[in-house]
């Protein structure tokens, strides 16, 4: 199996680039962490890079990865932002959305926290997304919000979960395991990336490529289009690649 990715970020408009990512190449595999910390509150820079951070450390830690492994590296990155914030004494602020994928060399166990989403295709075809933990999420499930008009809808930002809350457990949703067979393409990317460009787009962008890097710079190319009037997000992204056949990984 052969792994290619490829990673971007960008501060846009904003004073500082609240989003962090983490790559792992780890005993039992690869892991990819990403995080959005929120805006409108302070220190969320801090954090969504501990919360990428403690994912990177627990998954090297792992001989083998497993639902129960993704469960756990969101419970020791909300464990790290708590406390953070106890130490600060600012627990009302330092909060962030978290994605996490992890591949060995059968299976792709993931999950997720917040509006940061994740996409998985198989020989080319998006087959399925996380749901955002949202409130245009929810209404959209109970058809008062169209799909489409999730991304400008005036409740857009305001999320029902989000790491960094003091919960029991973060609330992380585990995704079901997907076997890798045949070819696989994955995305990760936070909002400031997925407002600007629909699900269509992603799908011709995925079919006029073939690595990790061209279907960024193919969706890239289509968001600087799409948001040319607006003030820019930060915006962070990480396409995957999967080919059958002997290799490595490569960036």
């Amino acid at each position: 199996m052969k792994i290619n990715y490829f990673v971007h970020t960008e501060i846009g408009d904003r004073p500082c680039n609240e989003d962090h990512y983490a790559v792992s190449k780890c005993p039992a595999g690869l892991c990819f962490a990403l995080a959005d910390g929120l805006g409108g509150l302070d220190r969320g820079e801090v954090a969504a890079e501990l919360a990428c951070n403690a994912v990177a450390e627990y998954a090297q830690a792992q001989a083998v990865f497993s639902n129960a492994a993704v469960e756990q590296a969101f419970l020791r990155a909300q464990q790290a932002v708590l406390a953070r914030q106890k130490a600060e004494h600012n627990e009302t602020q330092m909060k962030t959305t978290l994605n996490i994928v992890m591949l060995d060399k059968q299976n792709m166990y993931w999950g997720h926290v917040g509006d940061s989403r994740t996409y998985y295709a198989e020989n080319g075809v998006l087959k399925q997304r996380t749901l955002d933990h949202s409130v245009t999420q929810m209404l959209s499930a109970i058809g008062q919000v169209e799909e489409r008009d999730i991304r400008f809808h005036e409740d857009r930002s305001r999320l029902l979960r989000v790491l960094g809350t003091p919960w029991e457990k973060p609330q992380a949703e585990i995704e079901q395991p997907v076997a890798l067979r045949g070819n696989m393409q994955i995305l990760l990317c936070t909002d400031g990336f997925w407002e600007y460009i629909t699900e269509e787009q992603i799908q011709i962008c995925l079919e006029e490529s073939d690595n990790a890097q061209i279907w960024m710079e193919n969706m890239l190319e289509l968001i600087s289009r799409n948001d040319q009037h607006s003030e820019r997000d930060n915006r962070t992204a990480i396409t995957i690649w999967i080919d059958d056949g002997e290799g490595d990984i490569t960036q």
